[in-house]
């Protein structure tokens, strides 16, 4: 990827396919003036940015170098410069436009050899933007893309800066795309009105998307209540099957758990330490232990229930030898049913250590030493087994003796829920009893220290299991009786009352959660760091929320089907059946044909973002022609990823564009990757040649290439060519999605997307064995949703969901040191009031980790936070730092370093008075809420002059406007550079007057 990249940017021609296969055929490069005395597009020699090409340096036309060392120190003696336009919303957008239009508007002398002095701009072969930054640094490059279509030299850069008058009535206007973004910067509704159209249309919009999201979601949550409401109605048959009355399936069925069980135990006496049968991971421990014990668990509370079970498991203890009185009562029957139970717990476990040894021949055996071998008693193991299976069968039997205690007679309703409810926990806890006992003896086993980690974990999984089991049957079991309960002691009107305090704490999760900042939001709330954070309150109220609508859905499921029970215990098989076969297809249907990409709230967000700045970009005149006359949306406004870059053709001169890398994050809320339990993501990266992502948790890297060629048939991302410009632009901003990088919260993302608060945006995982790498969406929407809701989101899937580029990196810093650009300008507008530099640190620590690359900053001491009080008189600062990218000890070889060159908004009382007044009555300015979509034209003004004024001062400063006395030259943008890093910190001074 990097070193196709080093191919274009040198103006080589890439490998499109020929027409048919959704690209476009290989470009002509247009006729235009050339720069001066050029090199050759297809010179066989390597054009480089200096004189003399560096020693060792394999051309970009020359194969890729096996080791990706000298890949780094080809790209660093390219020099290539990069410009970084960070996260924040519009906020960032304004201000980075003014970065813009200053650079634009500095005449440098070129650092390329024969090039005329010209706009420092052009200086730079990389754009990167991440979220925000992204929204104007897309809205530069589709300006740039549809005035290379339109065949005239490039008007883009100067007309950044341009004011025109023309006649009597244009008056010193700006450039159309400028205009057009004033216009615009209250993107998601123009209109300020409460009766816009467009308002109404954005409310229209989220209302559909979220009933079509509910027809995918609710209907699996109804079958869920309705299989655990089918389970109590099988546990409630299940005393009518006596002795008298029973069947060959019952039998069949008794057969079931016991084979779960020897299964289950088996493997586990063949997977312990002291054993060491066996030597496997935890996924097969889930498939072989886990998952059967469960199941015979669940079966032999069925069991139980009936006459008949009880009375064949007696039969077994009798055939046993041990045989008790028939006519026991009172507390000497429940003694003999607690025997009972120790007996056949001491047969199951004595059957399942002789059957352990039948595993290796699964999964072939350990290589370990064999028991025979090991120091200990070997014999013990037997011993301690068969005693925790004694625990195991008495701990069992009690359980079922509580239960028939305390239930009273002729309620079979109320004993089969709580026989459904208790019955499978009671039974998994005396399970980890056993394993407690059995683990007792460790001191006279092999495999201490080991056996004590494998029994916790084993525990650890037992307990996550039988909790959920125990919240959700009694959620949904209990709900009704609960219900009528507090109806009948505390009024009809207390379970609507319940109910509303469910949905307000479910409101609170969704506004806390859809904060990024939540964090930092708490922070700032007086005394609240010492107890709870918003993050832990959000959690909470989630869990209450979810809590209330499993309620619900249980007591709306009992009223709705009341009537068909006709006082039986329960309503009639065929109905359930009935009931669960429309929902399975209705499930299906919602699946195959609801898009979870399209009905999420990406699209309204898009179409909003692309009309404002990529529709922007284009004369309205054109616009007109295409547009739909009704929604004023016009599928003309993004351009295609791949239209963005001229094959062929150095970038330079007339021809010159940035290669635009936007940012997003690739969320791993479960990667396997234990170090990045903080992140929860990787970068991923969209470019217009590439599209996928570098990260190490991909062996080789995964990228796939935004055109079709021979190796890979189709473009990446969908048909017929591929992804846009706005899709790519959206999902770098998606900064509110249930999964959201390092800010993700577990508890949250269900309410998120249970009420469709969901911008980001799946698509195939780009590494190369995945054959669905052309299609637009997941063939099965269900899967992805659910692993949206649950945080399953992973970097092993065939689908990945991708969400804002500030979920892993705000600054869009992190690719381009990827890219060893020497020079990079980074323009940040994040909210950090405090000045944390969150941001910044959270770039240099991940540059650092993850591509070995140090960055040293000067000056970030001399940053300051805003006045609270207007200072009198103000005092003037730096609003930028500059330091060193310490290419060359991560390289190594001829490696040089590069600059950095960091501007932060700021408010110091110098500014000028358009943005002073503009800041004395709005508190918060320059770091507004980013949840503010809706700027005013004043605000928009504000933060594009405040960028304007930072960056001029910076370059006053690095003696930009200085020419040379002999040769009236201007100065080269790296001087300017490094005469700001040659600066001393300077005690504060005086603004001017």
């Amino acid at each position: 990827m990097l070193w196709e990249e080093r191919r274009a940017l040198a103006g080589a021609a890439l490998q499109f396919e020929r027409n048919g296969n959704g690209s476009p055929k290989q470009p002509e490069p247009p006729k235009q003036p050339e720069p001066p005395k050029p090199a050759p597009a297809t010179s066989p020699e390597p054009v480089y940015l200096f004189a003399d090409a560096p020693p060792k340096i394999p051309p970009p036309t020359a194969a890729v170098p096996d080791d990706l060392q000298k890949v780094y120190q080809a790209l660093n003696a390219d020099d290539r410069w990069a410009l970084c336009l960070s996260g924040g919303g519009i906020r960032s957008a304004s201000f980075a436009l003014g970065i813009l239009q200053r650079i634009a508007a500095l005449n440098v002398t070129s650092k390329r050899q024969g090039e005329e002095a010209g706009p420092a701009l052009t200086q730079f072969e990389y754009l990167s933007t991440v979220s925000g930054g992204g929204y104007i640094g897309s809205w530069l490059s589709a300006w740039l893309c549809r005035e290379r279509k339109q065949g005239a030299a490039n008007p883009v850069v100067s007309a950044l800066n341009e004011r025109c008058t023309v006649g009597q009535i244009r008056d010193h206007e700006e450039a159309e795309p400028v205009s057009n973004l004033r216009r615009n910067s209250h993107f998601l509704a123009p209109s300020f009105s409460s009766i816009s159209p467009d308002l109404w249309s954005d409310v229209a919009g989220v209302l559909r998307n979220l009933f079509l999201n509910w027809i995918l979601l609710v209907p699996p949550m109804i079958l869920a209540v309705l299989v655990t409401k089918a389970l109590s109605y099988a546990v409630i048959d299940a005393h009518k099957i006596t002795t008298d009355n029973t069947s060959g399936w019952f039998l069949g069925l008794m057969i079931v758990p016991t084979l779960c069980f020897l299964m289950s135990l088996s493997f586990s006496a063949a997977n312990r330490p002291a054993r060491g049968c066996i030597n496997v991971p935890q996924p097969r421990f889930l498939v072989c232990d886990l998952a059967p014990f469960l199941i015979g668990a669940a079966l032999l509370v069925f069991v139980l229930q009936s006459e008949y079970g009880l009375s064949t498991l007696t039969k077994v203890t009798d055939i046993l030898g041990f045989k008790f009185g028939a006519q026991d009562k009172g507390a000497q029957f429940y003694v003999h049913v607690v025997m009972r139970g120790a007996i056949l717990g001491v047969l199951f476990f004595f059957l399942s250590w002789v059957l352990a040894r039948a595993w290796p021949f699964v999964f072939g055996r350990s290589a370990q030493l064999s028991l025979a071998n090991r120091p200990k008693h070997p014999w013990i193991d037997l011993f301690a087994w068969c005693v925790a299976g004694a625990a195991f069968g008495l701990l069992s039997a009690a359980g079922l003796a509580l239960l028939w205690y305390y239930s009273p007679p002729g309620a079979d309703a109320a004993a089969a829920r709580f026989a459904c409810v208790l019955g499978l926990p009671w039974i998994v806890m005396a399970r980890i009893v056993a394993d407690v006992i059995y683990i007792s003896f460790a001191e006279f086993l092999s495999e201490v220290d080991v056996g004590l980690e494998f029994q916790a974990r084993s525990s650890g999984l037992f307990t996550l299991a039988y909790i959920g089991w125990l919240l959700w049957f009694g959620l949904v079991l209990g709900a009704p009786p609960a219900a009528e309960w507090i109806k009948s002691y505390l009024g009809t009107a207390s379970v609507p009352s319940l109910v509303a305090g469910g949905g307000l704490s479910g409101l609170i999760s969704v506004v806390l959660g859809a904060s990024s900042k939540t964090k930092a939001a708490a922070e700032q709330v007086s005394g609240l760091r010492q107890y709870l954070s918003l993050n832990t309150i959000a959690a909470i109220a989630a869990a209450i929320f979810a809590a209330v609508l499993v309620a619900l859905l249980s007591i709306g499921w009992d009223a709705a089907f009341s009537s068909f029970e006709a006082g039986a215990d329960h309503m009639p098989w065929g109905i359930v059946l009935l009931v669960g076969v429309l929902l399975a297809g209705l499930i299906i249907a919602a699946s195959l044909v609801l898009s979870i990409n399209r009905y999420s709230l990406h699209s309204i967000y898009r179409n909003r973002l692309v009309r404002a700045f990529l529709g922007a970009s284009r004369r309205e005149r054109d616009r007109d022609k295409t547009k739909n006359a009704f929604t004023d949306f016009d599928s003309s406004d993004s351009p295609y990823l791949h239209e963005l870059w001229e094959h062929g053709v150095q970038p330079r001169g007339p021809h010159w564009k940035p290669f635009h890398v936007i940012s997003a994050a690739l969320n791993l809320v479960s990667s396997k990757n234990l170090a990045w339990q903080e992140r929860m993501a990787a970068p991923f990266t969209f470019s217009p040649l590439h599209c996928g992502s570098g990260s190490a948790v991909f062996s080789d890297g995964a990228y796939r290439t935004t055109y079709a060629t021979a190796k890979q048939p189709h473009p990446y991302g969908g048909p017929p060519l591929g992804l846009t410009l706005g899709t790519a632009m959206a999902i770098s901003g998606a900064a509110v999605s249930p999964s959201m990088g390092y800010n993700s919260s577990p508890g949250v993302a269900f309410l998120m997307a249970l009420f469709n608060v969901r911008l980001g945006w799946w698509l195939a995982n780009p590494r190369g064995d995945n054959t669905d790498y052309a299609r637009v969406k997941p063939r099965f929407a269900l899967r992805p949703f659910f692993m949206e809701m649950f945080g399953l989101t992973s970097e092993t899937e065939r689908w990945v969901y991708l969400t804002d580029g500030g979920h892993f990196e705000n600054l869009g810093l992190y690719e381009m040191v990827r890219r060893r650009c020497r020079v990079i300008v980074v323009s940040d507008a994040g909210c950090d009031p405090d000045y944390t530099f969150e941001d910044l640190g959270n770039a240099l620590r991940k540059i650092w980790i993850d591509l070995g690359v140090r960055i040293d900053l000067q000056g970030l001491d001399l940053l300051k936070k805003r006045f609270k009080e207007r200072p009198s008189p103000a005092e003037a600062a730096p609003y930028w730092a500059i330091g060193d990218i310490r290419y060359s000890e991560a390289d190594e070889g001829d490696s040089e370093d590069g600059l950095l060159l960091y501007f932060k908004s700021g408010l110091h009382g110098t500014e000028p008075m358009s943005v002073l007044s503009y800041a004395i009555a709005h508190g918060t300015f320059p770091h507004e809420s980013t949840l503010n979509q809706f700027f005013s034209e004043s605000q928009f003004e504000s933060y594009r002059a405040l960028g304007y004024e930072i960056a001029d001062r910076a370059f006053q400063s690095g003696g930009g406007l200085v020419v040379d006395p002999t040769t009236k030259a201007p100065p080269t943008f790296l001087s300017i550079m490094k005469t700001l890093k040659s600066q001393k910190p300077a005690a504060a001074k005086p603004a001017a007057a």
